[in-house]
């Protein structure tokens, strides 16, 4: 296995929308990861709108290597500008990061990016280009595994402008924050969930801009593999166990058949476990050499909702704890069974999505998180 960028996002919408003006776009190849945050301006649906379409254009010119002047220009051409302000209708960072620890970040208009390494935190220097008119800040270094760099909105550096901060948090403030209040040990989805909810408080808990936190670690790449749902041919539940047995990293079970198959197929035993009882989320269960075995639909659609969600509940049901293990993994194998579920025949269950839903909308929200999965069906 090789290095990779990790990458954590959280945000919080401004208070009273329903609709996050910032946009945080994600593109992984084998050779490096190109993040794009875009900040439409205002709030709420014209906001997320235009961020949205700033992101996606900006992450796939960057990612097919297309110069950075013609991404701007090809912005300007395609954005409006705010005619009353004069001003361009969302701003962009944009940070790519090369498997050989190479960053090349791009900034129009955004927020300071911090770099966190052994030697401490520091506010990344960058250099001024006459684009079309407009100035792009740009800057390339080398990483080492270990390092973090941070990019933010300005719904961070404007916390609490004109009650504790006069001129809001700012990128010095900004610094001061990681260093007094955020263990920067922790993994980047807590650093990242940390950032924003401080930003909360500064805000006496009604944010007054859309905000977003988004940080990336350079290290070594971890996996894990999800194996849910029994095989559409009984004659494949062999193969579909060897496949699991197989793969590198943490190993989960999601689902009580097809926990079932695996101890028949693999020779072992399965045992419940009630340590921890939870009132919505079914209790999990233990199968030598296996990392985690849940329940299979409620848990799932669980997982989805706290992904979407941006949470990270401290607690040890099966869902939490699956969570953190894909959150932890870098690449993701999801051994998907294609039988019919007994369980979800109409007029049984009424409430919840078929199982190919529900690990249809679980793959997307993990790769909306720059997750790299692969979904491999039996």
């Amino acid at each position: 296995m090789g290095l990779i960028g990790e990458v954590g996002i959280a945000q919080i919408n401004k208070n009273g929308e329903e609709l996050c003006g910032d946009v945080v776009d994600i593109i992984r190849s084998s050779d490096d990861t190109v993040v794009v945050l875009s900040d439409g301006l205002g709030s709420g649906v014209k906001a997320n709108i235009l961020a949205n379409l700033t992101a996606k254009i900006a992450s796939q010119m960057i990612f097919q290597d297309i110069p950075v002047e013609d991404v701007v220009n090809t912005l300007v051409a395609t954005l409006p500008t705010c005619k009353t302000r004069g001003i361009a209708y969302s701003t962009f960072s944009i940070l790519r990061l090369y498997t050989n620890g190479i960053v090349y970040l791009v900034d129009f208009d955004g927020c300071p990016m911090v770099r966190i390494n052994d030697d401490g935190l520091e506010l990344v220097a960058t250099s001024p280009t006459d684009m079309g008119g407009r100035t792009i800040n740009e800057a390339s270094f080398r990483m080492n595994a270990g390092e973090t760099l941070i990019i933010v909105s300005d719904g961070v550096t404007q916390a609490g402008l004109g009650d504790l901060f006069p001129l809001g948090l700012g990128a010095e403030g900004l610094i001061d924050t990681l260093e007094r209040y955020v263990d920067l040990e922790d993994s980047v989805q807590t650093i990242a969930n940390r950032v924003v909810n401080i930003c909360k408080s500064y805000y006496q808990g009604e944010p007054g801009d859309d905000t977003t936190c988004v940080v990336m670690r350079l290290k070594e790449e971890s996996r894990a593999v999800l194996m849910t749902g029994p095989p559409a041919s009984p004659s494949d539940d062999a193969r579909m166990v060897r496949r699991f047995l197989s793969a590198d990293g943490i190993h989960i079970i999601a689902g009580g058949t097809t926990a079932q198959i695996f101890c028949r197929e693999a020779g072992r035993d399965l045992h419940s476990d009630f340590t921890y009882v939870s009132d919505t989320i079914p209790p999990i269960s233990r199968i030598a050499g296996v990392d985690l075995t849940t329940e299979g639909v409620i848990t799932l659609s669980e997982v989805r909702r706290l992904l979407e969600t941006h949470e990270l509940p401290a607690a040890e049901d099966g869902a939490s704890l699956m969570l953190q293990y894909l959150l932890d993994a870098d690449r993701i194998t999801v051994l998907q069974g294609c039988a019919e579920n007994p369980a979800m025949k109409e007029g049984q269950v009424v409430s919840l999505d078929l199982r190919d839903v529900v690990v249809e909308k679980l793959v997307k929200a993990l790769r909306g998180m720059g997750k790299i999965v692969e979904v491999e069906q039996f």
